[in-house]
């Protein structure tokens, strides 16, 4: 087997300390003081030709290619779709699909390749994978594209539970309770400690054939007017935001069935609304209340989820347009810092293409007209790291040649994994943590 490629490496700091703003975060929430916000003032970033950037005075996180994955020469590399399926469990065990198949890999012990299962033809194609939280990181959401939903025993390598579904656009676990986005922006729950229950006690055909058509939730929201694209629950499980093909993004109390009250004023409405498809939300994991929305177009958003204000929810600043599909966002548990990932640019490259070290981007995003951040660097395809709350732009990392399909961290955000569809490889970036390139086999190497 041929040896990795390695590619080289560029580390990167936030620059700047806290911005102002017209609206400050609310603080009310108990859970933001469990994590460490680490708010160094820092100096101006200098690039040098060396493998890592300078910077004056103080310790940096860094963005850094590990591992390219290498590809084979398998008949299975045409059949990857153009948007790879890709989740990572709280024990840092990545899964992921070539062809029919789903595989995974323990990302701690650098373990080898395993397969988990071989999807049926009759069943349609791998559509979603999702794992379970922390309280049940050993179970497996799978969903195909006929609308089966299956959840996996990943330890014990063995189907729980199936059932239909008119078609599965998103889903995303909270606890125990898997939420399902529809293609007609119907959100539905399903209890799974019920359903895996009911499957381990079923003794006869009557009793397992109910279990396969697994009834929802009582509890069914209905605000969506078309496929719902994404899906977060926040730190505490309480507050979940949900986005659409249209670009509408919604955000619900666990309590309530009608959405939150907040956004931005529309005709004198509060909403939050996209001028794409929303690609991706995200919940920050120090501040359970900031909420970051993305899209097909590039243009990366900031609220406060806070319905005690009448104010507008949106952050100022508050809004980059970054040129290119947003296919990650991935704020960091370890610094005031987030990362965005980035498929195709839907657009030709700017005009105002500028170098990166300038300050005019800075200057130009900070000025009393506007506070919309203009793209001063191509994002095609690349990892992106901003500071926050100024969203000043720390470097751009081109991760692929092809279109990056998605990305998911692994359980500690100090690795990115990034799939590229169109070169078969999962792509494998050190983030925030220390410089470290080394060889290793490939993800997909021995995978037939």
């Amino acid at each position: 087997m041929a040896d990795p490629e390695v590619e080289s490496s560029i580390a990167g700091s936030s620059a700047g300390g806290d911005g102002s703003r017209k609206r400050l975060l609310s603080d009310a929430s108990d859970t933001a003081a469990q994590y460490p916000i680490m708010t160094p003032q820092r100096k101006r970033l200098r690039r040098t030709s060396s493998l890592s950037s300078t910077l004056l005075g103080h310790p940096m996180p860094v963005i850094n290619p590990n591992v390219t994955v290498s590809t084979t020469n398998s008949s299975s590399e045409a059949s990857l779709p153009a948007s790879l399926p890709l989740t990572c469990s709280s024990k840092s065990v990545v899964y992921f699909t070539r062809g029919n198949r789903v595989h995974f890999k323990n990302m701690q012990t650098n373990g080898d390749i395993g397969q988990l299962f071989k999807l049926q033809e009759k069943d349609g194609n791998l559509h979603l994978l999702q794992c379970g939280g922390p309280q049940n990181s050993d179970v497996l959401a799978v969903a195909t594209s006929k609308g089966i939903i299956r959840l996996w025993d990943v330890r014990a390598k063995k189907m729980t539970v199936s059932w239909s579904t008119k078609g599965v656009g998103a889903m995303q676990f909270n606890g125990s309770v898997l939420i399902v986005g529809g293609l007609k922006g119907t959100l539905r729950f399903y209890d799974t400690r019920i359903a895996m229950s009911t499957t381990m006690t079923s003794t006869n055909a009557a009793t397992a054939k109910a279990t396969l058509k697994m009834k929802s939730d009582p509890r069914k929201l209905n605000r969506h007017q078309s496929r719902i694209t994404a899906l977060a629950w926040n730190e505490p499980g309480k507050l979940l935001a949900s986005g659409d093909e249209s670009g509408a993004v919604y955000c619900w109390d666990n309590r309530e069935k009608v959405p939150l009250d907040v956004g931005e004023f529309v005709q004198r409405r509060k909403k939050i609304q996209h001028s794409a498809s929303v690609t991706v939300v995200n919940w920050c994991p120090w501040q359970p209340k900031l909420l970051g929305t993305g899209d097909a177009n590039g243009t990366l958003r900031l609220w406060d989820i806070d319905t005690s204000d009448s104010r507008s929810n949106a952050l100022n600043p508050g809004k980059l347009e970054l040129g290119s599909r947003i296919n990650g966002l991935h704020f960091s548990p370890h610094c005031k810092e987030m990362i965005t990932v980035h498929g195709a640019n839907p657009r030709s490259p700017s005009a105002l293409d500028i170098d990166s070290d300038s300050e005019t981007g800075s200057t130009l995003s900070m000025g009393i007209s506007t506070q919309i951040r203009s793209r001063p660097y191509d994002t095609s395809n690349s990892i992106v790291a901003h500071s926050f709350p100024t969203l000043r732009h720390i470097l751009t990392l081109s991760a692929a040649n092809k279109v990056i399909g998605g990305s998911v961290m692994n359980a500690n955000f100090t690795k990115a994994i990034v799939a590229v569809p169109e070169e078969n490889k999962l792509k494998v970036y050190d983030v925030w943590g220390k410089l470290n390139l080394r060889r290793t086999e490939s993800f997909m190497g021995n995978i037939r």
